[in-house]
């Protein structure tokens, strides 16, 4: 039987692996409908999946276009812009009178969980599960990043019990993707830009601020995983309880330090790894990492959300896909730590730092 999807953000980074994972998938067939911006992403994506996708041309802001494809379609994957409301009320509106069974998943991010910026020296010890810490996610303030998507997106189960909701959280993530468009994530890419920018790696402050991570493909394998689940009428969280964070788990965890665990990272430690890449190639006269204030970074970036990418804690811990059956490959730190040098190199090859 052919299952039709529906994909937002198919030529972004995460979009491009859950894409690429839906068209190689053993177990599944799917039609995949795409929203692309405009015909020339939409001719390329098509020229590099070998027509196995149709495509809609249409942005976040064409509701009418977001909602008729909604309707349309078994399964919904939305991998765009995760603070877009209009988008997220459009998919609400859709779903809500559907009558069809449906699959939504949503895409979220662990930046949900994160703290303030502060400039204390310990990073935070507070860790949030997605299952044990559910009720407290649940009730996580409005104004937290992303929040205000996702209780839209969480009311539709609730409106309409014929749509299955499931949100994924993904944390940093790092990889080259197997996608189409993207190939590489921001969060870092970001960091050596402004690095260069800046003529010194940075961190924000002192640095001590710990995040988990995941790899790109990890956390396609992710997304399909809970649509073969759902579409098999399997029993797993959704709703309110359907929360998977892209994150991984300690075996026999103990208790939680103010040190990163294998699975995570320290901001300050990704900043001098990226200070020593940047010396090596005579990008920066120094591999020392200069501490800025909050102000300095987004006036740096552009954007004001910029230094909370590097200067806040983000602790999680991927229980409900480990219980569902979710079988993560890069979890060793190695990959993580190599991942800074190959981001560094694709940029480097795409002519990110041609004078």
């Amino acid at each position: 039987m052919v299952s039709k999807v529906f994909i937002t953000g198919s030529t972004g980074y995460i979009g491009g692996q859950v894409l690429h994972d839906l068209l190689h998938n053993k177990d599944h067939q799917f039609e995949v409908t795409a929203l692309v911006r405009n015909e020339t992403k939409a001719k390329r994506l098509l020229e590099r999946t070998n027509n196995g996708i149709k495509t809609v041309i249409g942005s976040l802001d064409d509701a009418s276009v977001i909602e008729e494809q909604v309707k349309k379609n078994d399964i919904v994957v939305n991998t765009a812009d995760v603070d877009h409301v209009p988008s997220a009320e459009a998919i609400e509106r859709a779903l809500v009178g559907k009558k069809e069974q449906t699959i939504l998943v949503h895409t979220s991010g662990t930046s949900v969980i994160g703290d303030e910026l502060r400039k204390g020296k310990k990073p935070s010890t507070k860790v949030y599960y997605d299952d044990e810490s559910i009720d407290e996610i649940n009730t996580l303030d409005h104004n937290q990043p992303h929040r205000p998507v996702d209780e839209i997106i969480l009311r539709i189960n609730e409106k309409n019990p014929n749509v299955k909701v499931v949100v994924i959280c993904p944390s940093a993530i790092f990889g080259v993707s197997d996608g189409y468009d993207k190939i590489i994530s921001a969060q870092i890419p970001i960091l050596i830009n402004l690095s260069v920018a800046n003529k010194q790696a940075f961190s924000v402050y002192h640095g001590n601020y710990i995040w988990s991570h995941v790899h790109v493909k990890d956390l396609g394998e992710l997304y399909v995983l809970l649509v073969d689940k759902l579409l098999k009428g399997e029993s797993v969280p959704q709703g309110r309880k359907g929360y998977y964070f892209g994150s991984y788990v300690v075996e026999n965890e103990g208790p939680i330090s103010e040190k990163p665990s294998p699975i995570e990272h320290l901001w300050g430690d990704v900043s001098a790894a990226v200070g020593k890449v940047l010396y090596e190639n005579k990008l920066v006269s120094t591999p020392d990492v200069a501490q800025l204030e909050p102000g300095k970074i987004a006036q740096l970036a552009s954007f004001d959300f910029a230094p909370y990418l590097w200067g806040t804690n983000s602790r999680s811990r991927a229980n409900n896909g480990i219980k569902i059956g979710w079988k993560p490959k890069f979890t060793d730190p190695k990959y993580f730590w190599d991942g800074i040098r190959n981001d560094f190199e694709h940029m480097k090859k795409e002519g990110a730092f041609s004078k």
